[in-house]
């Protein structure tokens, strides 16, 4: 269609009481324009302006315009031209929408011609939308409106609190918008940016370890709900780990709870175990030895890590010739197993022994794991609790310690769980 075909499909779609207070009565024409710059409908703002001043009230006030990605002004009267134009830059410099003016031909006439249209020099995406609004209507270029992006943000920051808008509110409206990848990226390269993002991460993971703590204190919890809940958190395990593979079995018969990658591209296998477990350690006459499931998940991993010494030459090989670099030699594994708030054996007044204390089991185990290679046994309180303090570290050395709070009753700040952003150096194994 021609300039002037759109222009006249146009002055169809808008003849209709402009005074009327309906909603929808600019339905069609959103949906007209929307098609033509490929932008949805509900993003596009139609508002009839009766007097210039209106224009950078009215549309400033409206949440509609306030949304959308492009602003239609139908400007009513021809004898305030320069008022117009004033009132639509401070709309745009207010909001930062792009605005693309129309104006009336008469009062009597249907026929509503371009004037032109003003966006931000900072907003690329708006001039790109006043350029091709121009090619469609045959309108006159559009004027850019300089501003650095330090006064953007100030301008907008004041804005927004002007209106009462909060961070939290802010951040739910903008986890909708279609630029947010844009947003985020810009407002990171700040230091302070940067550190707001670090610090919404940590507070997210610290949540995350909260709810895993309340969890493994629950005598019902069973180790399907920790494998469910830890899952797609592979930073809980320390900085020296890149990746989880996207195979749960890197060979026949074996299928890994968390195979991790380590720095160094060998594979690290973790295997989960339930943490309501009684006899984590149990009395050999006067010493204290690992339990039956603490042997059993060992020789599970025993078995995994056999396996891989056995046929993971060949795998490897098999894996390079299909572009996957799996480095199989001489794998190693974890086994987490356990909360020692379980254990509860009393004192044995024959044998003059104190009843087991955590200390005690934490002893148990690091002899056991002494004795064992390849293979570590740590509990789940004791890996929660070098996550955490993994965090704290991150939190002193990036200096937002004091904006992050600690305990169960901290809030998730972050929509993405999978984040890889800020991990410690610090390794908990």
């Amino acid at each position: 269609m021609t300039p002037e075909e759109n222009l006249a499909q146009l002055w169809q779609l808008i003849d209709t009481n402009h005074e009327a207070p309906s909603a929808h009565k600019y339905d069609a024409a959103k949906k007209f324009i929307g098609g033509l710059i490929n932008v949805a409908e509900q993003r596009v703002y139609f508002t009839h302006i009766s007097k210039a001043g209106n224009l950078s009230v009215r549309a400033t006030q409206s949440l509609g315009a306030l949304k959308s990605d492009v602003v239609f002004a139908l400007i009513k009267l021809r004898t305030e031209d320069p008022a117009t134009h004033r009132a639509a830059r401070k709309f745009v410099e207010t909001t930062g929408k792009p605005v693309f003016l129309l104006q009336r031909e008469s009062l009597e006439s249907v026929k509503w011609y371009p004037m032109g249209g003003y966006a931000l020099s900072i907003d690329p995406r708006g001039q790109a939308l006043l350029t091709q609004l121009e090619e469609i209507f045959g309108a006159p270029p559009h004027q850019t409106i300089p501003m650095s992006e330090e006064f953007a943000a100030i301008n907008a920051i004041q804005y927004l609190e002007g209106l009462g808008i909060t961070g939290s509110v802010m951040g739910s409206a903008l986890s909708g918008w279609h630029d947010l990848k844009n947003m985020l990226a810009s407002a990171t390269q700040s230091s302070i940016g940067l550190s707001a993002a670090e610090a919404a991460i940590v507070t997210r993971r610290r949540s995350i370890i909260a709810e895993l703590k309340e969890m493994i204190a629950n005598p019902t919890t069973t180790e399907r709900d920790l494998h469910k809940k830890i899952q797609g958190h592979y930073w809980i395990f320390g900085g020296r780990y890149t990746g989880v593979s996207e195979r749960n079995s890197l060979i026949p018969m074996d299928e890994y709870d968390i195979p991790l990658f380590c720095t160094d591209g060998s594979i690290h296998i973790v295997e989960l175990k339930g943490s309501h477990i009684t006899k984590l350690v149990d009395r050999q006459r006067s010493h204290l030895i690992p339990g039956k499931e603490v042997h059993q998940a060992v020789g599970q991993a025993m078995n995994y890590l056999l396996d891989l010494d056995e046929v993971g030459a060949s795998m490897q090989t098999y894996y390079k010739r299909n572009g996957f670099e799996y480095d199989l030699c001489r794998a190693r594994a974890t086994v987490v197993i356990g909360n020692p708030e379980f254990v509860n054996i009393p004192a044995d007044t024959k044998l003059k022994l104190a009843a087991v204390n955590r200390q005690m089991v934490d002893q148990a185990i690091r002899t056991y794991n002494g004795l064992i290679s390849r293979i570590e046994v740590v509990t789940w309180t004791d890996l929660l609790d070098a996550a955490d303090r993994s965090l704290k570290f991150e939190e002193e050395s990036a200096g937002f310690a004091s904006s992050v709070k600690t305990g169960a009753s901290d809030q998730a700040a972050s929509p993405s769980d999978g984040d890889h952003a800020g991990e410690s150096d610090e390794t908990i194994f």
